[in-house]
Formats: C-alpha cells, sequence, structure tokens
C-alpha cells in the first residue's frame, strides 16, 4: 500500500461526484473480478450490431446483449487522454496528461489508479497491452498498481509480428500477432488468479494504424470489394472479436461468469472516415463521432441485460467499479467522475449531467472543446461557438445557437469556466525522472528528445521514431531529466550505420563531463519486411545495433543529457535510436 496515498477509511465526503455508494447486502460482499477490455481507434460503428452490416462481430454481438449497453458512452478524442480518465476518475489535464507524444501523453506519478485501489482491497492486478501514460520508472504499470504487465509503454507499434515489447521492466519478443499475444497473456493470468478477486486489463493496440492484420481477416474484407483501409480495419476488429471470445470463454470455463464483470469499450472514435452511425466527426474531433464509443458491462446474475441512455463517459468507471465492488475508498484528490453503480443496478433513475470533451494537444488555449447533456451539444472552436439539438439533430447538420441565445450562454458559461480552472492548474510531466534505487537501467527514446539543426525524425509521428539526416556538425539532440540518486553508468547507443558511412565521431554530454565516441562497426538497418495494406505515416520499423559509449556519471537533480555530432566523416553519420544507461 502506498503511504498517505490509499486510505481505507468510511468516507465523509460531500457532492455526487465524490459519495462512492456502498451496498449492504451480505450476498453481494464478494468480491468481484473484474476485466476491462479496450480497443484502441475503434469507432461505434465498428460493430455489426450497431448497423454495421459489412462487419462481422459475433462475440460483442453477443456480448452487447448479455450486457447493460449504455447507448451514450463518452471517451476523449484521442488516447492518451481516455487512459488517464479512465484509471484515475479525473479529467485528463488534472492528471499531467494533455496529448499523446513528446512527454505530454505522462501521468503524474502521484495520481492513483483503479488497479491501485483494488490492490488495497487483495485484487491481483494485471494489464496486458497499450499503457500510452509515460514508459518511464514511477510512470510504469507497474508503479501504478499492476502487479504484472506485459505490453508496451507508447503510443503505438510499428510493427503487429514478434514485436519487442516489456515483461514487467524488462524487454522481450513477443511471438506472433499482438492481438493473439496479449490475449495469450491475459487468459494465463485469469487462470493463475482464478482462485482470489482480480482486475485483468486488456489494452488492445488495433484497429490502430499501421494497417497489419493476418491475411485471412484482411481478405475475408478485400474479397467483399471493401478497400485496403476498410479491410484491414475490420480484418483488425474481427480478429479483436475472436481473441475476446477466448477471453469470454476462459471466464465460463473456471466457472466465473457471475463473478466477473466484463467491461469492453474504445478510447475514441474512428481513426478513418467509414460508417460510423451518420455522427459527425471521427478521432481527434470533440464532435459526437469522436468521442461516443460503444460500452457494454456484463455482469450476470447481478445487473440486467440491456440498453440506458443515461449519459456516463470514461471518468465514471473508477467511481462506478468502487461502487459495484463495495469498496470503501476515500480519494486525496479530487474525482471527476460519478459513482452510477445505482443506475447500473437499477436502484436510480437515469438523470441528465453534462460531459465534457476537449481535444487533446497543444497550444492549449487553442484547443477545440465542446458540452454534452440530454437534449444539447455545444460545441467551441477557435472561430465559432455551435450548438446542436441532439435529439432532433443527431448528425449535428445544423446549427441553432443564433437562435438559441440563452441555451447558448448557459452552457457557454460552463464550457469555458472548466476549461479556465483545468487549463490554469495543468502541469505538465515532460521532465524524465529517472536514476532511482531499484531501477538498474532506463532508456531514453529519441523520441523524448528536442532536436536541433537539420536532424529530423522518421515520421510526423515522434513515436516509435528514429532520428536521422545527421548531415550537419554541431547537429545535437538532447534530453532534460531529473535524476533521483547519482550514480555510474555504462552508456550505449541504439544505432543503424551502413558500411559506407562509419567513421563519424559524436559526443556525449551532460553536467558531470562528456564522452566521445565514433561509429566504427557498421550495421545495416534494415526495414522489416513491408505487412502494411495501406501505406503508412508511422516510421517504418528497422533493425537496430547496440554499441557501447562509454562509462558516465549522473548527479541526482537536474540533468540535461546531449548527443552531438562533431564530426562527420561521410554524406550521413547514421540513424539513432535511443540511448540506454546501466547503472553500474
Amino acid at each position: 500500500m502506498r503511504t498517505g496515498r490509499n486510505r481505507l477509511f468510511p468516507i465523509y465526503l460531500t457532492g455526487a461526484a465524490a459519495v462512492f455508494s456502498t451496498c449492504s447486502s451480505p450476498s453481494e460482499n464478494a468480491k468481484p473480478n473484474i476485466v476491462i477490455i479496450l480497443a484502441d481507434d475503434m469507432g461505434w460503428g465498428d460493430i455489426n450490431a450497431n448497423g454495421n452490416n459489412l462487419i462481422e462481430t459475433p462475440v460483442l454481438n453477443s456480448l452487447k446483449t448479455e450486457s447493460l449497453s449504455f447507448e451514450r458512452f463518452y471517451v476523449c478524442p484521442l488516447s492518451a487522454p481516455t487512459r488517464a480518465e479512465m484509471l484515475t476518475g479525473r479529467y485528463f489535464l488534472r492528471t499531467g496528461v494533455s496529448s499523446v507524444t513528446r512527454g505530454y501523453e505522462n501521468m503524474r506519478t502521484d495520481e492513483v489508479t483503479i488497479a491501485e485501489v483494488l490492490k488495497d482491497n487483495g485484487y491481483a492486478t494485471g494489464c496486458f497491452g497499450k499503457w500510452h501514460n509515460g514508459r518511464y520508472f514511477l510512470q510504469h504499470p507497474n508503479r501504478q498498481g499492476f502487479d504484472e504487465y506485459v505490453g508496451f509503454p507508447v503510443g503505438h507499434l510499428g510493427y503487429y509480428y514478434d514485436a519487442f515489447l516489456m515483461k514487467n521492466d524488462d524487454e522481450i519478443k513477443s511471438d506472433g500477432y499482438t492481438t493473439d499475444y496479449f490475449t495469450d497473456q491475459a487468459v494465463r493470468f485469469i487462470e493463475r488468479n482464478s482462485d482470489n478477486p482480480f482486475l485483468c486489463f486488456v489494452s488492445y493496440n488495433v484497429p490502430h494504424s499501421p494497417f497489419q492484420v493476418p491475411e485471412k481477416y484482411f481478405s475475408k474484407y478485400n474479397l467483399k470489394g471493401l478497400d485496403s483501409t476498410a479491410s484491414s480495419v475490420f480484418g483488425m476488429v474481427d480478429n479483436m472479436d475472436e481473441n475476446i471470445g477466448r477471453i469470454l470463454e476462459k471466464i465460463e470455463g473456471l466457472d466465473l461468469s457471475e463473478s466477473t464483470i466484463v467491461i469492453f469499450f474504445s478510447d475514441n472514435g474512428p481513426n478513418t472516415d467509414r460508417y460510423n452511425g451518420g455522427m459527425k466527426g471521427r478521432k481527434g474531433s470533440v464532435d459526437e463521432g469522436g468521442v461516443r464509443v460503444p460500452f457494454y458491462l456484463r455482469w450476470p446474475g447481478k445487473v440486467k441485460p440491456g440498453t440506458t441512455g443515461q449519459l456516463a463517459q470514461d471518468i465514471d468507471i473508477l467511481p462506478t467499479l468502487v461502487g459495484l465492488c463495495n469498496i470503501r475508498y476515500e480519494p486525496e484528490k479530487p474525482v471527476d467522475g460519478i459513482d452510477l453503480s445505482g443506475v447500473i443496478k437499477g436502484k436510480k433513475k437515469p438523470f441528465d449531467r453534462y460531459i465534457f470533451s476537449r481535444q487533446g494537444n497543444q497550444v492549449l488555449e487553442n484547443c477545440n472543446s465542446s458540452l454534452r447533456n440530454d437534449r444539447f451539444r455545444l460545441v467551441l472552436t477557435r472561430k465559432d461557438t455551435l450548438l446542436y439539438d441532439m435529439k432532433n439533430d443527431p448528425e449535428q447538420k445544423n446549427d441553432i445557437a443564433g437562435r438559441n441565445p440563452e441555451t447558448t450562454g448557459q452552457l457557454l458559461a460552463k464550457l469555458v469556466k472548466l476549461n479556465e480552472e483545468l487549463v490554469s492548474g495543468y502541469e505538465p510531466v515532460t521532465t524524465i525522472e529517472a536514476g532511482f534505487p531499484g531501477e538498474n537501467k532506463f532508456t531514453l527514446p529519441v523520441q523524448d528528445a528536442s532536436l536541433s539543426g537539420k536532424i529530423t525524425y522518421s515520421s510526423i509521428h515522434p513515436n516509435q521514431s528514429h532520428t536521422e539526416n545527421w548531415i550537419q556538425e554541431s547537429d545535437s539532440i538532447f534530453w532534460k531529466l531529473n535524476i533521483n540518486t547519482a550514480g555510474t553508468y555504462k552508456v550505449e547507443l541504439q544505432y543503424g550505420c551502413p558500411a559506407g558511412m562509419t567513421g563519424s565521431r559524436f559526443q556525449l554530454n551532460n553536467s558531470f563531463g562528456s564522452v566521445a565516441f565514433n561509429i566504427d562497426d557498421p550495421f545495416e538497418s534494415v526495414i522489416l519486411p513491408d505487412r502494411d495494406y495501406v501505406k503508412r505515416s508511422e516510421s517504418v520499423e528497422r533493425t537496430w545495433k547496440w554499441m557501447d559509449i562509454g562509462i558516465i556519471k549522473l548527479n541526482s537533480g537536474s540533468e540535461i543529457i546531449t548527443i552531438k555530432l562533431i564530426e562527420k566523416k561521410k554524406d550521413e553519420a547514421g540513424l539513432i535510436k535511443a540511448v540506454r544507461f546501466t547503472r553500474l
């Protein structure tokens, strides 16, 4: 238990968002297992049961009929903010998250996650798949409440076959297609923990691009006449659907169905223009189509299947699970979500409320935002204030702000006030924290570095990119760190450099001193076999090699680590992917 953070006392808080219900029926005292399944970039319309006749999702169709389906469930327009809100029950800007890369996806380490709350209440906790809320030591899932972690901590993978992943703190290479692999890990975790309560968080990385999927799933849709993008997306969802079936079959086979809450949803709207129930917007948008996703909650014998029109969102998951599990939990930081366990169990009637949505990007002051209640959606853009009647105009075709000045003014005042509160209190977590006792090594990928001169990323997306165009002497990259404990480290460089380009001289600098090194050992960084069905915008995935740079001391406190090109021998000095520090 993390002292001073998760305190288990009777609750004496007030306010709808802070009071978590506690059920008193003796028959309900057993702690249910929890399985949370999260899709990545899957839209509301990517399920056959939601009117998409082109896709086959028999497992999700069945899960919907067995669950309480929230017809109006909302998340953030982008991935990392949604994950931070789901984990903490708090608006993403409060957690330090504001975007999806360059450190702006990092969640503050003093935030309390649903995994920590459940672990303090006797749950075994496992996370399998995409994390996307920080890659460094204290941000790692193992230090955020998860006993076990297998997956990748950043925003997306570059290759979906035999991928390099993290198993707790160690790097491993997976076997096969990632969706299948993550399911294997989740199923084994459920088997190992079938005799005690568990939280199993399965965070798939599909149908996020790059568009890679086993050929049989792609061909299934391509042969129907769908283009490569749609065939890839639907194929990835189809494969995920089968894997969700494997998880549900394991739960059933272990006779755990009636003691297990299963939740399924997605992290934002669809990542391409495709069927989405006629809603306006897609991933990145604060309109309905960018933030409304499927949400199913199944608990046989405890929650009656059906549909509810209750407005709900990702920040409600933590307080609602606390309520459903009969856990007494006093949050030290205000929780924005609402405990909906009473509505879910039919003990309370659905009610109206406000759903706040905001883009996740920089600069903060230029982000679109919106506010939704049962009747209206107000959208505030950089240029306009728009109002839509969602009951009579669900596709948001007609702006009625001019005809409804009173409603527009009321909603706008609430939206502006919340925006100002969140932006003014926002503190990014972009400084890298490292060098902790027990942290034997840490890696600095170039995606978290600042670039100077003519050096460029290999893609418009820094996630999983490498640096190239090392063609100008004195160009450099650097990382800002805060070192917890001083130490001496062996330093290694992850690089690629063909034989004809070797010999360039670099220097690694920090506050203590510098180490000069040459890239003399050639390594042909080969692009992995092309398994994309659609031309990607992400960086290609390549082979890499590690080389020793030397020994360096890191002092405690603020630190800047720089790699500088001192002397270029040929046309280009090579490619650089990361730097690794191992404590001696």
